[in-house]
């Protein structure tokens, strides 16, 4: 198989030549070793290999006593219609 490349860009060119010159290979070699990663790079799908751990073992509960500086923190919990709440609070924050 014969493969040609057009390189239209003068400055590419004299990079590729450069480079060539750089690794002591004659371009022939260069050119399959590039072709060959390059193909790899899309037959290669390399998965994430990583432990999955067990939730039960690496979690924590976490314990905290509230006083009544904290309520304000937290009172968003018992909130039914948070819009309305929302709404009423910026009318506060108005006046």
């Amino acid at each position: 198989m014969v493969i040609t490349v057009k390189i239209d860009n003068p400055d590419l060119e004299r990079q590729l030549i450069e480079f060539v010159k750089q690794q002591k290979h004659d371009l022939e070699e260069i050119t399959i070793e590039v072709l060959k990663n390059f193909i790899d790079l899309f037959y290669k799908k390399k998965k994430f290999d990583f432990k999955k751990k067990d939730p039960r073992e690496h979690s924590r509960i976490i314990k905290r006593d509230y006083n009544e500086k904290d309520v304000d923190k937290v009172a968003l919990l018992h909130i039914k219609d948070s819009a309305k709440y929302v709404h009423d609070l910026r009318r506060e924050k108005r006046v």
